[in-house]
């Protein structure tokens, strides 16, 4: 859990920043803008093009089949953005303004406004975000799924998944040990990742996978979880070999957005916000921003 020095010095002083505290520990919104209006134009801290760039799950077909298997083809989607300025950390506030007010963001991301509809974004009052870590740079950090007992997955080539009686996670069905401890905080797994570990990038990723969108077939196996998971964290973070340790890396900054004020919904009134998400990667040395964004709307 975050310190209040530590999102102090996140946001700066250019925000007003509340503070709340819930069962997820405490999340942070911070105002953008002041007053009720949102803002026209952007503070000219930074602008934004639109680049070509074609993901994991739109060049690999066999990334693809899985996405339409897992529901996240239809109601989910990267982007990516050029910047011209250096960024750090204290300046999140005039960065995510000025994205949001870019006349290039708005003509070209959008959000879910139904199960196939689509609406574009606008300049933001306001926006609710957590900052996650990127620490991990190998796949590595899941090896203890593998150790656990009783048993998460099974010991063979592509580590089945042991099943469990169903339960629900806030309208999700659980009926394998693997979405059993990665959702359910009672469980008897759950605790194997600590709070840190939980705020991980690629755990997030993992997550997203294991859930999927509204109409999920999911897997009996770990390994095709654990493939696209690596591809997908390759499309979202840089790395790079520190000179001095020789050990590698990631340079991204990570942030998950959980709601906006604005004159667009983040997600549909029908969509389940648990298990929705949009999370903004910013890649301060090569100065590109990735936005993947999902709702999770039901089939019924």
């Amino acid at each position: 859990r975050r310190s209040v020095r530590n999102i102090v010095l996140l946001f700066g002083r250019h925000t007003h920043t509340l503070y709340q505290v819930g069962r997820r520990g405490m999340s942070t919104t911070m105002q953008i803008g002041g007053g009720e209006e949102t803002e026209k134009e952007s503070s000219g801290g930074f602008q934004f093009e639109a680049v070509d760039f074609d993901p994991c799950f739109i060049k690999n077909i066999d990334i693809k089949n899985f996405f339409e298997k897992w529901g996240l083809d239809t109601c989910s989607h990267m982007k990516r953005y050029t910047f011209d300025e250096f960024f750090s950390k204290h300046q999140l506030d005039i960065f995510l303004k000025d994205f949001f007010a870019s006349a290039k963001v708005q003509q070209t991301l959008q959000v879910a406004a139904g199960r196939s509809t689509w609406v574009g974004v606008g300049p933001i009052k306001s926006v609710e975000v957590e900052e996650l870590n990127t620490k991990v740079a190998h796949m590595g950090f899941f090896d203890k799924i593998k150790e656990l007992e009783p048993a998460v997955v099974r010991d063979n080539d592509q580590l089945s998944i042991v099943k469990c009686f169903d339960d629900m996670c806030n309208g999700v069905l659980v009926s394998d040990e693997l979405r059993k401890m990665i959702l359910i905080e009672d469980s008897e797994h759950y605790p194997e990742f600590d709070d840190e570990e939980r705020k991980e990038l690629i755990l997030h990723t993992l997550r997203r996978l294991v859930v999927g969108g509204g109409q999920c077939q999911y897997e009996d196996d770990m390994m095709p979880y654990l493939n696209v998971t690596k591809a997908l964290y390759k499309d979202l973070v840089s790395v790079t070999k520190n000179a001095s340790t020789k050990m590698i890396e990631v340079t991204s900054f990570a942030y998950q957005i959980i709601s906006v004020s604005a004159d667009f919904e983040l997600f549909p009134h029908n969509a389940l916000h648990d298990h929705s998400f949009c999370y903004v990667v910013i890649e301060p040395l090569q100065r590109h921003v990735t936005i993947w964004y999902g709702a999770h709307i039901s089939a019924f």
